[in-house]
């Protein structure tokens, strides 16, 4: 929807119009090609901050990639469009067999986080190197690129999931926001 806005506020609207529409076609084509995965990996999201764990509510849009890309995300069933705020041991109690961990915060590397925190250790997506960050892809600018072109690329995004949940199933792809945690 922010490429119609802004094609509106610089007077491009067909031209907005006609990338919005490409955008969203790929978004729903690959959102199909996902359902037909024969696995529905199980997904663990955000990190601690302080004696915080953050992570997306089951209504957020965070949650709904992770649906759109046909995997079990484990706070799916909670309410709110937010953030939940939860304690280290109530994620571990859900999140330690998860299969995947999507967006750990800033994290880049199993290193830093393993020295942030010991406890993240104990979750098999980690001892698995199954860990996805989108603070590894930078702009010239040094910026996150998730958060400079993801907004106006959701359909990149939903690709980089499923590239990474679904192997196989979206070959000679090259993931553009998430890529995996360096050692």
């Amino acid at each position: 929807e922010w490429l119609k806005f802004f094609g509106l506020l610089l007077d491009k609207n067909e031209v907005a119009a006609q990338a919005f529409d490409q955008v969203e076609a790929e978004y729903l084509r690959v959102r199909e090609l996902a359902a037909t995965a024969p696995e529905k990996p199980t997904v663990l999201s955000g990190a601690l901050y302080r004696d915080v764990w953050y992570l997306p509510g089951g209504d957020s849009w965070a949650a709904g990639f992770i649906r759109d890309a046909n995997a079990r995300y484990l706070w799916a069933d909670t309410p709110g469009n937010g953030s939940l705020s939860l304690s280290l041991e109530r994620v571990l109690e859900k999140g330690a067999g998860a299969d995947f961990w999507i967006a750990p915060s800033q994290f880049t590397s199993y290193t830093e986080m393993s020295r942030s925190n010991q406890h993240y250790r104990q979750f098999r997506a980690f001892r698995n190197k199954n860990i996805y960050t989108y603070a590894l892809a930078k702009g010239a600018g040094d910026g996150m690129l998730y958060y400079e072109r993801g907004p106006g690329r959701p359909d990149l995004i939903l690709k980089d999931l499923i590239y990474w949940l679904h192997p196989g199933l979206l070959p000679g792809y090259t993931p553009v926001f998430f890529k995996p945690l360096l050692p």
